[in-house]
């Protein structure tokens, strides 16, 4: 096939020739692979807790943006929550809520307080929950060193 390829290159072979012998034969074992091949579900995961509006268990669903907590009472309740990873560090600007890993639309990372919208500190580099010793600012991971932020 590559040989045939390299003759269209080099003007040789007329790649609608080529094509039309070549395709035929594919399109069958193709077919055949569809009909073989198995169907593949993805099944729920219980995620622990209950719905906070209907109480039915929580089950984790996988969409097309990734992982996410749902009512398992889909599609009379339709409650559903974010899974966050919690970096253990408080928020260094309101001083009660957590600082979590997020993803910008951009499916950069970033890191911001789970109080949001009351709370809205953010940084593009992980805070590691201790204080400048210096100027008392919070302190941030940068290439697995600890920087003055």
């Amino acid at each position: 096939m590559e040989e045939e390829l390299d003759h269209i290159e080099e003007g040789k072979e007329e790649w609608v020739k080529l094509i039309d012998r070549v395709y035929p034969p594919f399109e069958k074992e193709l077919e055949t692979a569809e009909e073989k091949m198995e169907k593949v579900q993805i099944k729920d995961e219980p995620a622990g807790f209950d719905c906070d509006v209907c109480g039915h268990p929580m089950v984790i669903k996988l969409g097309r943006y990734g992982k996410f907590y749902a009512c398992s009472n889909f599609p009379e309740c339709r409650n559903t929550k974010p899974i966050v990873k919690e970096i253990g560090v408080t928020c260094p600007k309101c001083e009660q809520g957590q600082v979590i890993e997020r993803k910008s639309k951009k499916n950069r990372t970033f890191y911001g307080c789970d109080r949001y919208p009351d709370c809205d500190f953010i940084s593009n580099n992980k805070p590691i929950g201790r204080d400048c010793p210096k100027c008392s600012h919070y302190l941030v991971e940068k290439k697995k060193k600890a920087a003055n932020k």
